[in-house]
């Protein structure tokens, strides 16, 4: 049960138990962004327990005060994945902004194992 979204700023792959965004380079996370990738979240699980997994390939901007827009109560788990040691310095900035689950991976595949273990 695997499906891709293409935006013109990002892509969301929905799996079982997690989402992954990949935002393309040169785009940003807005109040606008984070509501339209937040829509298609709540679409997708529809109430079902998920993590979310940002894969920081590209450098972007990101409105922080999206931490305070809507939040989804079946979003149980958040997860940075990235290589750049200026993405580990902004996720200290984001996490204190998120309640549930937080943490940070130089791998993906780490990302996903960890987001496989809220279900095992």
């Amino acid at each position: 049960m695997i499906k891709e979204t293409q935006l013109p700023y990002c892509t969301l792959t929905f799996k079982e138990s997690h989402a992954i965004l990949v935002m393309h380079k040169g785009s940003a996370i807005t109040m606008e962004t984070a509501g339209e990738i937040t829509s298609y979240l709540e679409d997708y699980y529809a109430g079902r327990r998920f993590v979310f997994i940002t894969h920081r390939k590209f450098p972007h901007d990101i409105d922080l005060n999206v931490y305070k827009g809507k939040i989804l109560k079946n979003m149980i788990g958040f997860a940075i994945v990235s290589e750049n040691p200026e993405e580990i310095r902004r996720a200290m900035q984001e996490q204190p902004l998120w309640n549930e689950a937080f943490t940070f991976f130089k791998e993906l595949e780490e990302a996903e194992n960890w987001a496989g273990s809220f279900f095992d």
